[in-house]
């Protein structure tokens, strides 16, 4: 079946209260998708971002969140910090509870959800918090087996998984010209997944410039183009960096 194509709007619709919500890809900032879901007034969220950058900070400012997962949270222009994420850490503030883990153990959660098991052995992070001081706040335990002790991260299967793509054609099939990173494997984790296009294409062009996500995987397409304006997106724009330094001033200046 073809999967429909929709708005922002209508895609976010589809998104309850107290969802888990993939936000992709690793250099991608979906900020489109962020937006409405401030401009819907969703709140209790999980977000599930690789590269939260600022627009994981615009989720925290707004109060949508009360949960999240991501590699890293900060502002790519500087020298600015991402300004809602670091009084929230610096404060010990816990109403958005915090899961900071690597790139390598968000692939292996989000791999472990695709592969329908409870968790995933990953290598053990020598010189870092991950598993003295748990950055990743439960997330991350050590188990013992027959063939020895191993740390193992948790399963995270997002209720939705907002997924970037250059292309899309009519079955639901895209490419990502960016690097793929984790998008696939969030994809296939995710109980629901909503492409967001740049471009609709017929499937002969979709085909010859080589499918990342197929659209088996695929719920719903949102054609959107500027979706993660004001980052950038290759090929299509460049990141606005004016832009990026108006959302760092506005963060600073709203305070704790």
């Amino acid at each position: 079946m073809r999967p429909p194509v929709c708005s922002v709007a209508d895609a976010v619709a589809t998104v309850g209260d107290g969802d888990c919500v993939y936000l992709g890809n690793f250099g991608a900032q979906l900020f489109a998708v962020a937006d409405e879901l401030i401009t819907q007034r969703r709140r209790e969220l999980h977000a599930v971002v690789a590269s939260g950058g600022l627009l994981l900070d615009r989720l925290i400012g707004a109060g949508v969140l009360a949960r999240a997962t991501y590699a890293h949270c900060w502002s790519p222009v500087g020298p600015d910090p991402a300004w809602h994420f670091r009084r929230l850490a610096q404060a010990g503030d816990r109403r958005v509870v915090r899961h900071e883990v690597s790139l390598g153990m968000l692939s292996a959660a989000l791999t472990a959800a695709a592969w329908r098991v409870p968790f995933l052995p990953i290598p053990a992070p020598a010189g870092t918090g991950y598993l003295t001081e748990d950055w990743p706040n439960g997330m991350v335990t050590t188990v013992d087996t027959p063939f020895g002790s191993a740390p193992v991260v948790r399963a995270l299967a997002p209720d939705v998984a907002f997924v970037h793509v250059d292309l899309a054609d009519e079955w639901g099939n895209g490419v990502i010209r960016s690097p793929v990173g984790e998008a696939l494997v969030a994809a296939q984790a995710a109980r629901r997944v909503v492409l967001v296009a740049e471009e609709l294409a017929d499937h002969d062009r979709v085909r010859a410039a080589g499918i990342t996500i197929p659209g088996v995987l695929v719920a719903m397409v949102v054609h959107h183009p500027g979706a993660v304006a004001p980052d950038g997106a290759i090929g299509r724009y460049p990141r606005d960096v004016p832009a990026y330094q108006r959302l760092v001033r506005q963060a600073a200046e709203a305070g704790p």
